[in-house]
């Protein structure tokens, strides 16, 4: 059976109500990862993808990522994680997935910019230069890597 959308699940909770809390959250709470390292960390090694690689498509100076991959930096900034969901070439579901658990603001569809790099990711572009290029092409402003 299918998991119910996070749309369906905010219909139920809208209409749950005191003793009904300690069950909803039991059935239906995500609690897989609590930071978006250990998110990142995991689809880096469920698609057996070499560290160094993504780091260097992302653009991110190296430290900077092995401290957020190593749980050193927790909020390393919106620009940041969609760059290096880009770069590890996470599909849009999972980059949206991505900025949830960081408590980031997802992919906005009716921002340009916000557009531009979801149909980059749907293109599988997986280096952030040529996203940032494209941006820049259409007068946007880059990812800050």
């Amino acid at each position: 059976m299918d998991k119910p959308t996070t749309r369906e699940l905010s219909r139920v909770l809208e209409h749950t109500h005191g003793a009904g809390a300690d069950e909803f959250v039991k059935t239906n709470a995500d609690t897989e990862f609590e930071y978006f390292y250990q998110f990142m960390n995991k689809m880096i090694a469920d698609k057996d993808l070499d560290a160094g690689r993504v780091i260097k498509r992302s653009g991110i100076n190296s430290n900077y990522v092995y401290n957020i991959l190593n749980g050193n930096r927790l909020n390393p900034g919106r620009d940041k994680m969609i760059s290096l969901c880009i770069a590890a070439g996470l599909s849009y579901k999972e980059t949206q997935r991505g900025l949830e658990i960081a408590g980031a603001a997802p992919l906005y569809p009716k921002n340009e910019r916000d557009s531009r790099i979801a149909v980059a990711i749907n293109d599988g572009i997986t280096s952030v230069c040529t996203v940032n290029i494209m941006l820049s092409d259409h007068g946007l402003e880059p990812l800050k890597v």
